[in-house]
């Protein structure tokens, strides 16, 4: 599984985890790009959400499948899948694959930001 994704490609998929989350588990193109179009506010062409889907499938991080006229698409992963595949290829790649180290950054970040919110 590929791990890094466009911007675009990860704002699909946060609306496909988002209907799948209520149920809703076999999407469209259009469905994804009614639903995307609202949550964004910004209007997305569907022919480009279409050319998306398609690379997500040939990442293999979505299904597609045509039981009639129309494809279908489901997540491969779910949200917490890709996001501990992530942090997994971050500690690998950045901290010699320990988490510890990794964990550490993270919180030396984090304590970072907080004082910098209280000095502001």
């Amino acid at each position: 599984m590929q791990s890094r994704h466009g911007s675009l490609e990860g704002a699909i998929l946060s609306v496909l985890w988002n209907l799948e989350a209520k149920g809703i588990c076999s999407n469209t193109v259009l469905d994804v790009c009614k639903a995307l179009n609202e949550v964004n506010g910004e209007k997305r062409a569907y022919t480009t959400i279409k050319t998306v889907m398609d690379r997500l499938f040939e990442k293999k991080v979505l299904y597609r499948y045509k039981p009639a006229k129309k494809f279908f698409y489901r997540t491969v992963y779910s949200q917490k899948e890709m996001v501990m595949n992530s942090l997994n290829e971050i500690a690998t790649r950045f901290c010699g694959g320990n988490f510890e180290a990794l964990s550490e950054i993270i919180n030396s970040h984090q304590e970072i930001e907080k004082t910098l919110v209280s000095v502001g």
